[in-house]
């Protein structure tokens, strides 16, 4: 088992999900989590140590904290729209 199927608990719907938001910053506007995604994609970095790096740790949980934000603020209807897209995308 892969880190990323450690971390979802070997769920394909969650591992794969993760693996697309990975694709997605490989090709961010922002340099470091293209570096990021880039070592994870490689296997030269595990997701846990780059989310727990000094250098990558910041980037990552700065774009998080705005999303949560913004979930907490949501009804619960559109809490169920937003995972339905989500679910939609796969």
């Amino acid at each position: 088992m892969d880190d990323l199927d450690d971390i979802t608990d070997g769920e394909e719907n969650r591992t794969r999900a993760l693996r697309r938001i990975l694709d997605q910053l490989a090709h961010s506007d922002n340099p470091l989590l293209r570096e990021m995604a880039a070592a994870v994609h490689d296997g030269q970095l595990t997701l846990r140590q780059a989310v727990t790096s000094p250098t990558y740790g910041g980037e990552l949980t700065a774009p998080f904290q705005t999303f949560w934000n913004a979930y907490q603020e949501m009804t619960p209807e559109e809490r169920d729209d937003l995972a339905s897209r989500f679910r939609s995308a796969d």
